[in-house]
């Protein structure tokens, strides 16, 4: 007689007489070894005995040899490992099927797939990073998408056209401000945006306020976020191999490119269907509004191009403590540091990082300090004003200290995360009391005003993250739990209140402005004919600096033989005067004046009278 001996399989335990046992409802094992101790379920797990083992309702577990039950992302996603019976499962996901009912791993609902049910099934999109959409009879995905898009444009033609009216002056005007204040908007939503992507255990009227506020944040982002879109333009073979994160990276990647050719090609082409055939007699004026544009839409994308590159690098560990398995925490179907993910880490991240995140920054800081002579140079100012407009000249860098105080927070929230909940915000919470320190000290900005708006939303940014230290848990006593709420409500709404109030307060500035009239002084320009070609718009522009300090003109054109000037019917200036519907000449608009070739513009700057 030959006698076998073999160990215990999954799911049984060695009995004192040498016997394998199962094990029973309750408990279970995953080893294959001689162990005779059967595991008690763990939380939010079930077992039926034997190594059956399945994640409750919301959780999710790696494979069949895992004990870690993982909380899904987005509850609706996951459901559980066990089925009723009866239940068509043909148009659900599974990564591990035990039979027709039950999945080891957890059963995804019909439009997720992948690892923690993450991933959107074909013909789904994702929408607020963690819910799919359906791409086909779904007009509310593409309306969305394109109010992001007009939303954004319209932000960025409104800044552009502001960068490019600044007047000469160092004195900033209501729009300039309204342009400012709209950049300190901005700031606040993504340090809000930051803030709430911490774990804490935030009450659901707070995690709705974040969600409008991420959206309005990451705005440049979402113009990415176009996984439909992806689908429809794009090879099956070509989005089936290239993971959407990817993608999105390497159009962010791309971005600062792309963006720059854009603005190239949309002046060039401006100029050449306004001018045409004179369209060279521009071109310094074409120069300028390319170099402006691409300094304001780089900058707008920077926090972008950061928080995207930074997140290719952000893993998690979906498996056990004894088996970890790391996947990037933004496509949890990419194991981490192998082929795919390791090649655009290094190919598009780390460039991205090192030229656009941190290079182009230090570039422009250089750059103006090096030129810091002509800062107040009406020329200069109209190229990269952007950058330093409403700064005390003497801390025209202060947008740099905003920059890097943006990516020291990015940098904590996304590397830190392997020191804890704790310690990340209280980190953040140093940095803004240092930039708060700073602000204090230097108060940057020439308008008091502005000052206080900048403290404010620093202060309500740490106010927001000293809360969430109490909701780490999520045990706070129903009291202390709307005690808090309270006081998140107050903080914010007490900024929002005070920035629509200046807002509005700039408005009805502007408005009381255009009905009563501006009182501006008065310039006589001598235009003669025949003379030697000694005048040009620079002794022009000169010469209104020197008397119009406000920067704003009324133009007296007088050709030769008609003191009266602009009352000639057909003359280039009537011509624009009367486009334009007023009697104000921009200044930088001179350079456009449709005056011939053989007329010379000679300044003799005389003030006849301040008229409104």
């Amino acid at each position: 007689m030959t006698t076998y001996f073999r160990s215990c399989d999954k799911g049984e335990r060695l009995a004192d007489d040498g016997t394998c046992q199962v094990c029973a409802s309750g408990t279970f094992r995953l080893a294959s070894d001689a162990s005779s101790k059967c595991i008690n379920c763990p939380v939010n797990l079930k077992c039926d005995g034997k190594d059956v083992i399945y994640p409750e309702k919301d959780y999710w577990r790696f494979n069949s040899w895992s004990a870690k039950p993982v909380e899904c992302l987005n509850t609706e996603a996951c459901l559980g490992g066990k089925l009723p019976a009866g239940v068509n499962t043909s148009n659900l996901w599974c990564k591990e099927q035990y039979n027709q009912t039950l999945c080891s791993t957890g059963w995804c609902s019909e439009r997720y797939r992948g690892n923690l049910c993450s991933q959107c099934a074909p013909g789904y999109a994702t929408s607020n990073e963690v819910y799919c959409v359906p791409c086909s009879n779904n007009p509310y995905y593409y309306v969305i998408v394109a109010l992001i898009f007009i939303g954004a444009t319209g932000f960025v033609i409104f800044t552009i056209r502001n960068a490019l009216k600044a007047k000469q002056s160092t004195s900033s005007g209501g729009s300039k401000k309204m342009s400012i204040m709209i950049k300190i908007l901005m700031n606040y939503f993504q340090l809000v945006s930051i803030v709430s992507s911490f774990s804490f255990q935030w009450p659901d009227q707070v995690k709705s306020a974040f969600k409008i506020n991420n959206q309005i944040a990451s705005s440049t982002t979402q113009i990415f976020s176009m996984d439909c879109i992806f689908q429809t333009t794009l090879s099956n073979s070509y989005t089936k191999s290239q993971r959407p994160f990817f993608i999105k990276l390497a159009l962010i990647a791309a971005c600062p490119i792309l963006l720059a050719l854009l603005a190239s090609v949309v002046w060039i082409v401006y100029f050449l269907v306004r001018y045409r055939s004179r369209v060279c007699e521009f071109k310094d004026n074409m120069k300028t509004n390319i170099v402006t544009s691409i300094v304001i839409l780089l900058f707008m994308v920077h926090t972008s191009i950061l928080q995207t590159t930074f997140l290719s690098f952000r893993c998690q560990n979906i498996g056990d403590e004894e088996r970890p398995y790391s996947y990037l925490e933004r496509d949890l179907d990419v194991e981490c540091w192998k082929d795919q993910h390791l090649n655009y880490v290094l190919t598009l991240a780390v460039p991205s990082l090192v030229v656009w995140g941190f290079g182009t920054p230090v570039f422009a800081w250089a750059l103006l300090w090096t030129k810091k002579s002509q800062l107040e140079d009406p020329l200069f100012r109209t190229k990269l004003g952007f950058l330093y407009d409403g700064y005390r000249i003497e801390v025209f860098f202060w947008e740099f200290i905003i920059l890097y105080r943006k990516i020291a927070m990015v940098f904590i929230a996304v590397f830190m995360s392997s020191l804890g909940l704790v310690f990340q915000a209280l980190a953040i919470i140093l940095v803004a009391f240092v930039a708060y320190v700073l602000q204090i000290h230097f108060n940057p900005f020439t308008d008091p005003r502005l000052n206080a708006l900048e403290k404010r939303s620093l202060i309500n940014a740490t106010v927001t993250l000293y809360c969430g230290l109490y909701y780490l848990n999520g045990n706070l006593p129903i009291e202390l739990n709307y005690a808090f709420l309270v006081i998140l409500i107050i903080v914010n709404g007490n900024f929002l209140l005070y920035w629509l109030k200046e807002l509005l307060g700039e408005g009805f500035k502007a408005i009381f402005k255009k009905n009563k009239g501006e009182i501006v002084p008065v310039v006589e320009l001598d235009i003669q004919k025949g003379d030697d070609v000694s005048g040009s718009v620079s002794t022009v522009r000169k010469s209104v600096e020197q008397t119009s300090p406000s920067g704003s003109l009324v133009g007296l054109i007088s050709y030769p033989g008609s003191p009266d000037g602009p009352s000639i019917p057909g003359s280039p200036v009537s011509r624009f005067l009367a486009r334009r519907r007023t009697t104000k000449i921009d200044p930088t608009t001179i350079e456009n004046l449709d005056v011939p070739q053989e007329v010379v513009i000679k300044p003799r700057p005389i003030i006849l009278a301040n008229r409104s």
